[in-house]
């Protein structure tokens, strides 16, 4: 089943497929509000009875320890010594993409 055609040098795509997409998009939203609100009280559980690993019929969580992050202030870095930002900057080449919502 082709899903995109161009016709008379516009593009279609099926309507089953859009139906299909939106139905997709809705379920994707509740999974992740739900895995969120699942992750959350896990988190609180495991917390609560001083576990840092669970593992229930194939399901598993692990609390990550905390930890601290280093980074460079880069805008910050960019006012205060433009010349060495600039000198330290690199560029990388991103291809091209698409993006896709349903409304």
């Amino acid at each position: 089943m082709k899903l995109i055609k161009v016709e008379n040098n516009e593009i279609q795509i099926s309507e089953d497929f859009l139906n299909d997409y939106r139905n997709f998009q809705k379920l994707k939203l509740s999974m992740d509000l739900m895995e969120k609100q699942i992750k959350e009280e896990l988190k609180e559980a495991m917390e609560k009875l001083g576990k840092d690993k669970i593992l229930l019929d194939g399901f598993s969580a692990t609390i990550k320890a905390p930890y601290e992050r280093k980074s460079i202030d880069s805008t910050r870095l960019k006012k205060e010594l433009p010349d060495i930002a600039e000198e330290y900057t690199k560029i990388t080449k991103v291809g091209s993409s698409i993006s896709i919502s349903i409304e």
